[in-house]
C-alpha cells in the first residue's frame, strides 16, 4: 500500500474517532439543549411535544422557590474571581520558580497537590479548618480558596510550557542594554508570555463555573449553582433545569469566544511588533 494511501486512511480514522467522541461528548446537550423549547404539556420526554419558551420565561422569572438566577450569579462571581487570581498567581508563581531558591521543588509538588487530592477530601478539609478558625462558610471565602487549590496547578502548568517556549537572550539582551528587570519583566516576558496568562484565565474560569465535589462542604447557606443544579434533579426533573444547562453552556461558550478572541488580539499585536522591529 502507498505511503499517500496510509497517510490518507489514518487522517480519515483519526478524524473519525475525533467526530465520534465529539458527538459523544456534545449529544445530550444538543437534546438537553432541544428540550428546553418544549411546551408546558411537554415535560421531559423525547421527541418533544412543541415549541415555545414557557420555560426559559419560567427560569428568568422571579420566584421565591427554585430561583436559579442567584446562585448563577454567585458562580459566574466565583468564576472570575478565579480566572483573575489563578492567572495572577500562576504568573507570579511561576516567575518566582524560575530563579529556583530553596525549596523550589517542594513548593512545586505542593501545589501539584490540588489536582491529585480528591475534591470532595479537599472540600471537607476547608470546611473542618473554617469550623476550627471560626470562620464562616460562604461562596466568597472558602469556596474560593477550596477552588483556587484545584485551578492555580492548571494555571501553573500552562505558564510554566508558555516561559519555556519564548527565547531567554531576549531578557538577557534588555538587561544588558541597561533596563531594569521591573521594566524587562513588563516590556518582554509579560507580553511574550501573555497567552498562557489568558489561558490560565481561562482554566480558572471554567473549572470554578462548573465545580461540585469541592464546593459541597465548603459553600454556606448562599450556594453555588452546581449544588442547586444538583439538589433540583434529586428532587424534581423539570424542563426549567434544561433551560438553566443551555443558558450556561452558551454563556461558557461566550467566555471561551471571548478568551480566544483575546488571545487572537495578542498574537496579531505581538506580530505587527515583531514586524516594526525587523
Amino acid at each position: 500500500m502507498h505511503w499517500k494511501t496510509r497517510q490518507k486512511m489514518m487522517k480519515l480514522l483519526l478524524g473519525g474517532v475525533t467526530f465520534g467522541f465529539l458527538a459523544y461528548q456534545w449529544f445530550p446537550m444538543v437534546i438537553m439543549a432541544v428540550l428546553s423549547f418544549t411546551d408546558p404539556e411537554g415535560g421531559v420526554t423525547f421527541p418533544m411535544r412543541g415549541v415555545s419558551l414557557h420555560w426559559y420565561r419560567e427560569f428568568w422569572a422571579d420566584s421565591f422557590i427554585d430561583d436559579f438566577k442567584p446562585p448563577m450569579y454567585r458562580s459566574l462571581m466565583l468564576a472570575v474571581m478565579c480566572s483573575v487570581t489563578t492567572a495572577t498567581l500562576a504568573l507570579a508563581a511561576v516567575q518566582a520558580m524560575r530563579s529556583r531558591f530553596f525549596g523550589s521543588n517542594f513548593f512545586f509538588y505542593l501545589i501539584l497537590l490540588g489536582i491529585m487530592a480528591p475534591g470532595i477530601l479537599v472540600g471537607l478539609g476547608m470546611a473542618f479548618v473554617a469550623r476550627i478558625l471560626g470562620i464562616p462558610l460562604a461562596w466568597y471565602t472558602t469556596t474560593f480558596a477550596v477552588h483556587m487549590v484545584w485551578t492555580l496547578p492548571f494555571g501553573m502548568l500552562l505558564l510554566m510550557a508558555a516561559f519555556n517556549r519564548f527565547d531567554h537572550k531576549l531578557e538577557e539582551a534588555a538587561l544588558t542594554l541597561g533596563a531594569s528587570r521591573w521594566t524587562t519583566f513588563w516590556r518582554i516576558t509579560f507580553p511574550l508570555v501573555l497567552p498562557g496568562v489568558i489561558g490560565a484565565a481561562l482554566f480558572g474560569f471554567t473549572l470554578s463555573y462548573d465545580e461540585f465535589a469541592r464546593s459541597l462542604f465548603a459553600t454556606g447557606s448562599e450556594q453555588t449553582l452546581p449544588l442547586i443544579v444538583f439538589a433540583q434533579v434529586d428532587r424534581q426533573l423539570e424542563p426549567t433545569l434544561y433551560a438553566l444547562g443551555t443558558t450556561t453552556t452558551v454563556i461558557s461558550l461566550l467566555m471561551i469566544g471571548f478568551f480566544a478572541l483575546l488571545f487572537h488580539i495578542v498574537r496579531r499585536r505581538s506580530r505587527s511588533d515583531v514586524a516594526i522591529t525587523t
